[in-house]
C-alpha cells in the first residue's frame, strides 16, 4: 500500500481474468486495458472506468458529478485487493456508475498525476471536482467504509458545501515564487547537517533507514559507500555492508534472484512481493559499488543474482529493452524451488519505461565495468540504444513509455543524462556529446522552472487541476545537476558545471532537509561539485574495463569523478580538478591516492 515518493504501467494484450471468493459468492474479476481506458467488472456489471482526459472531466461538468480517481499500478498488491473487494461489491459498483465519473490512472504511466493526488500510498482513492481539485482522499478503503464515505461526499455535493469550500480555497492556489538560497551551494557545515539528518534515521540494528515499512534507499547507501572510499570512514562502510546484507535476508529471492520492493517489517523479513525494475537497479548499483570498495564475495554473488534476474526475466531479448515490473504473488513466492518450476509465474508488465531503461543502461554499464563483465556492459548499451531509437524525440527528449501516450517528464530526461555520462566514459565525448548537448538544450527550453531548476512537466502545459503548474522535484533536479556537472567536466564545458551549481542552489537548505532520506540525491550532487568535479583521462591498449588505471578510478565510486578512456600504446592516467592536474600516473594505487586528494571536501 505505501510508496515512498522519490520518483513514481501499460499495454496488455487481451483481458486478465482472476477468480476470487467474496462474501461467500464466486466472482469473476476482470480488468481490460484498452487504449488507456480500464474497466473492472463484477459479474454482469462493472465499474465503467474512464481514462484521465478532458472528456472525462467534461462529462463530470455536464452531469454535475464528482470524479472518483483511482491511482493504481499493475504491481500493487492492495490495488488488487481493492479491486476484488470494494470495487467488486455490487452496491459500490452501482453507486459509482450512477453518481460519479470513475477515472483510473496507472501511476507508472502518469507519475505527474500521482505526484499531485496520491495520499501517501497506493491505491489512492480520491474524489475530485470537475476542475480536478481534491475533495477527499485516502488509500485502501474497504467496502463498507467506501459506502459511508461516498454517501457523505454526495450529500456534501448536493448541499453545495463542496462547491463553497472549493470557491473559498481558490486564492490559496496562487503560490508566489519560492525564495532561493542566494545562488550558492550550502556550506560544508550545512551539507553535513543534511547528512546528519539522513544518518539520524539509520537503523543500527537492522540496517536501512527508518522503521517500518522499510524501503531500500539506494542513493543514501551510495553516500555511505562513496564517503567511506574518499574519506576512509569505516563507520560508513560498515553501515553500507550491514544494510545490503540485512536487506538480502528478507528482500532477496533466493530461487529466482532479484529483490522485492519493500518490507512491511523493520527487520526486512515480511516483504511485499512485487519486483520493480527501478528497485532492482538501485540494489544492483549499491552491491557492485560495495563489492568494488570492500571486496566481499557475498556482495558480488548477490549482484550477479540481481543482474541475472533482470536479464532473464525483465528484459526483452529481442530488443534489449527492460520491462517495468513483475507482479506480487505471495503464494507463488512461498513455494520451494521445485514447486515454483511447475507453477505459473506472476505477470510481467511489459511496458518499456524510457527513464528506467536509461537508468538500466547506466547501471549495467557501471556494473559490467566494476565486475569485469562485458555482457553486462553490452546489455546497458543495448538498452540505451533501444530508447534512443524508439522513445527519443530529438526536440523534446524521451517520451515516458512505450504504451502509446505521448508524455514528456523531466525525471526521464535526468535519467537519460546519467546514461549519456556512463556511455561517454566508454564511447567518448565525440560520439555521445552531440545527443547529450541536444538533450540539455531541449530540457532547458521545455522544463525550466521560474524558481530555478526544472519542473516535472513541460512549462505551459494546459492541464486539468494542478497539472497546469509544474512541480519542482528535489530528487529529479539533483540527478539533473549531477549529470550536468559530469557531462560538463568530461566535455570541458565549465558553463554546464556552473549551471549544475545554480540548479542545486535554487533549493534552500530548509527545503532540502524537509525531504529526509530523499535528500540523499542532493547530497550526492553537492559532493560531486565540492571538488570541481574531477576528470580522469586514461590511456592504454585494449578496452576501458580491461585497463587497471580506468578500473581503479571507477572503484573509488566518487560522484564527482568522470573517467574517460583513449587507446594508446603507453598506459597512463592524468587526473584534473578545476584548479590543477596531476602528472602522468602509471600505478593504479597512486591514482587512487591522487583522486582522494583531489576530491577531499572543501568549503564551497
Amino acid at each position: 500500500m505505501p510508496r515512498p515518493r522519490g520518483q513514481v504501467r501499460g499495454a496488455m494484450v487481451g483481458p486478465v481474468v482472476r477468480e476470487h471468493v467474496h462474501s461467500g459468492r464466486r466472482l469473476i474479476y476482470k480488468t481490460v486495458k484498452h487504449q488507456g481506458r480500464d474497466r473492472v467488472h463484477a459479474g454482469e456489471e462493472g465499474i465503467q472506468w474512464r481514462g484521465w482526459s478532458d472528456e472525462s472531466f467534461e462529462e463530470a461538468r455536464r452531469d454535475g458529478k464528482l470524479v472518483l480517481l483511482d491511482l493504481t499500478a499493475t504491481w500493487c498488491h492492495w490495488c488488487h485487493v481493492m479491486d476484488r473487494t470494494t470495487y467488486s461489491d455490487p452496491e459500490v459498483v452501482r453507486t459509482i456508475n450512477e453518481s460519479f465519473v470513475p477515472v483510473r490512472v496507472d501511476i507508472d504511466q502518469r507519475p505527474d498525476i500521482s505526484e499531485r493526488y496520491n495520499r501517501g500510498g497506493f491505491p489512492t482513492t480520491a474524489f475530485l471536482s470537475d476542475q480536478g481539485l481534491s475533495v477527499w482522499g485516502a488509500t485502501y478503503v474497504p467496502p463498507e467504509d467506501f459506502k459511508r464515505v461516498a454517501q457523505a461526499v454526495l450529500k456534501a455535493k448536493r448541499s453545495g458545501e463542496i462547491d463553497r469550500a472549493l470557491e473559498d480555497a481558490k486564492p490559496m492556489t496562487r503560490q508566489p515564487p519560492r525564495s532561493r538560497s542566494g545562488g550558492r551551494l550550502p556550506s560544508e557545515e550545512g551539507l553535513e547537517d543534511v547528512l546528519a539528518d539522513i544518518m539520524g534515521s539509520y537503523d543500527v540494528e537492522h540496517g536501512g533507514f527508518g522503521l517500518e515499512p522499510k524501503f531500500p534507499h539506494p542513493e543514501a547507501i551510495d553516500i555511505l559507500i562513496s564517503r567511506n572510499s574518499s574519506e576512509a570512514d569505516p563507520v560508513l562502510g560498515r553501515a553500507a555492508t550491514h544494510t545490503l546484507t540485512r536487506m538480502a535476508h528478507g528482500l532477496y529471492d533466493d530461487v529466482e534472484g532479484g529483490v522485492f520492493r519493500y518490507s512491511v517489517s523493520r527487520d526486512w523479513s515480511v516483504p511485499h512481493f512485487e519486483k520493480m525494475l527501478e528497485t532492482n537497479l538501485g540494489y544492483l548499483r549499491n552491491l557492485v559499488r560495495a563489492h568494488a570498495a570492500f571486496g566481499d564475495p557475498k556482495l558480488r554473488g548477490l549482484a550477479e543474482g540481481v543482474a541475472g534476474y533482470l536479464l532473464g526475466t525483465l528484459r526483452d531479448p529481442a530488443t534489449g529493452a527492460f520491462y517495468g515490473s513483475q507482479d506480487a504473488d505471495e503464494e507463488y513466492y512461498g513455494l520451494m524451488a521445485e514447486a515454483r518450476r511447475s507453477a505459473r509465474a506472476p505477470e510481467i508488465d511489459r511496458t518499456v519505461y524510457s527513464g528506467w531503461n536509461a537508468l538500466a543502461a547506466r547501471t549495467f554499464i557501471e556494473s559490467g565495468a566494476l565486475l569485469g563483465r562485458k555482457d553486462l556492459i553490452d546489455a546497458g548499451l543495448a538498452a540505451l540504444d533501444h530508447v534512443m531509437e524508439k522513445l527519443w524525440n530529438p526536440d523534446r527528449g524521451l517520451v515516458r513509455h512505450s504504451a502509446g501516450q505521448e508524455l514528456y517528464l523531466s525525471e526521464d530526461q535526468a535519467e537519460l543524462l546519467g546514461a549519456f555520462v556512463a556511455a561517454t566514459e566508454l564511447r567518448g565525448v565525440d560520439q555521445v556529446g552531440p545527443a547529450a548537448f541536444r538533450l540539455v538544450d531541449s530540457v532547458r527550453a521545455a522544463f525550466s522552472h521560474r524558481d530555478g531548476g526544472l519542473g516535472d512537466i513541460e512549462a505551459g502545459t494546459d492541464g486539468l487541476g494542478t497539472l497546469s503548474s509544474p512541480v519542482r522535484s528535489l530528487v529529479t533536479n539533483s540527478r539533473w545537476a549531477h549529470g550536468l556537472a559530469l557531462l560538463g567536466t568530461a566535455a570541458g564545458r565549465s558553463d554546464l558545471v556552473e549551471e549544475a551549481g545554480e540548479v542545486l542552489a535554487s533549493f534552500d537548505l530548509r527545503t532540502v532537509k524537509a525531504h529526509g532520506v530523499f535528500s540523499a540525491a542532493y547530497v550526492t550532487a553537492c559532493d560531486a561539485l565540492r571538488a570541481g568535479p574531477v576528470k580522469v583521462d586514461v590511456r592504454g591498449p585494449g578496452r576501458p574495463y580491461e585497463n587497471a588505471l580506468w578500473s581503479a578510478s571507477k572503484r573509488l565510486a566518487h560522484p564527482g569523478v568522470v573517467t574517460l578512456f583513449a587507446r594508446d600504446d603507453e598506459p597512463f592516467a592524468v587526473a584534473c580538478s578545476h584548479s590543477r592536474c596531476s602528472p602522468k600516473i602509471e600505478d593504479p594505487a597512486l591514482l587512487s591516492d591522487e583522486l582522494r586528494r583531489l576530491t577531499r571536501p572543501a568549503q564551497v
